[in-house]
């Protein structure tokens, strides 16, 4: 199983030294990656529900801090040499496709190809308002950011005539090391996000706090696989070239250990370790991380 961690980026363990022993960790103890979300900036009363929690509530403090993920990337590259970099996920709609496509491309290019492109559409309402960006268009202007962002990184002379996006005449180099792009994820939900995953990505990231409790629809992972598996079918597709990945927000080591199995019967590529991160010491961290990693059977 390919077994990554989400960074502290949120809170008091947001810290260049937090984040500096939390990256050597990874390469010591060989995770397969790292991982940051993705906010600019936080609203400080937050209404709209958050989908990745019972309660509906935002598990992270809206006052706290809140790294930037470009940023964070960047400067993880800078400091390892082994572990992948990803984002779960940046929120596209939040910046120009052609500034993150260039963001993204220089990641790839200085870490040596180790950039995972996770993607979404965004839930907080709120800070789509703050950005001054279109809520309501967030789903159909994502899809157009990762068509930009593969003729960036594939054409010698991009150009591209959407609805929302329109440019020619241009190029952007470097492009990515990894050919031909970097691995495009897609994070969330439905039929919708499912044929654009089929369409347009190399896989689907799933958030989930067990693995028969994920937030997917009904919860159900194994009918939303197959879901998927029968739409690559129809389209063409070998359902075997789409990872999954499984983003694990609630838990414990030991649980995780124990629910590895399933997860790899269920038709699980990769899990990220979400709940570390939200720990208020750095030593509790470590410590779940290493004992995830003494016990567990990863792979890169």
């Amino acid at each position: 199983m390919k077994i990554g961690f989400m960074l502290p980026q949120f809170g008091a363990m947001a810290t260049y030294q937090n984040m500096m022993d939390m990256a050597q960790l990874a390469e010591e103890r060989d995770f397969e990656s790292v991982w940051a979300a993705d906010h600019v900036i936080m609203p400080t009363e937050v209404s709209t529900p958050y989908p990745y929690s019972k309660s509906a509530e935002y598990i992270a403090d809206p006052k706290g801090n809140h790294l930037e993920p470009f940023t964070m990337l960047s400067f993880i590259a800078g400091c390892t040499k082994r572990v992948l970099m990803g984002f779960t996920v940046i929120v596209a709609p939040y910046r120009h496709p052609i500034v993150t496509g260039k963001m993204m491309a220089s990641i790839d290019v200085l870490s040596q190809g180790r950039l995972i492109a996770g993607v979404g559409a965004g839930w907080l309402k709120e800070e789509f308002d703050a950005l001054q960006v279109s809520w309501k268009r967030r789903w159909a202007q994502t899809e157009e950011h990762i068509r930009i962002w593969k003729e960036l990184w594939t054409s010698d002379e991009p150009a591209f005539d959407g609805n929302y996006y329109k440019f020619k005449n241009v190029q952007c180099r470097p492009q990515p090391v990894q050919r031909p792009h970097p691995p495009i994820t897609i994070g969330g939900n439905g039929m919708a996000c499912f044929r654009q995953i089929v369409a347009l990505a190399d896989g689907w990231q799933v958030v989930s706090e067990a693995p028969d409790d994920v937030y997917a629809t009904n919860g159900d992972l194994e009918t939303n696989l197959n879901t998927l598996r029968k739409l690559s079918e129809e389209s063409g597709r070998d359902f075997n070239t789409i990872e999954i990945t499984a983003v694990i927000i609630a838990g414990t080591a030991k649980g995780v250990l124990e629910d590895l199995p399933r997860y790899q019967q269920i038709g699980v590529d990769r899990i990220i370790l979400d709940f570390p991160a939200f720990v208020s010491d750095p030593t509790q961290m470590s410590k779940m991380l290493e004992t995830i990693a003494s016990n567990a059977d990863m792979e890169h």
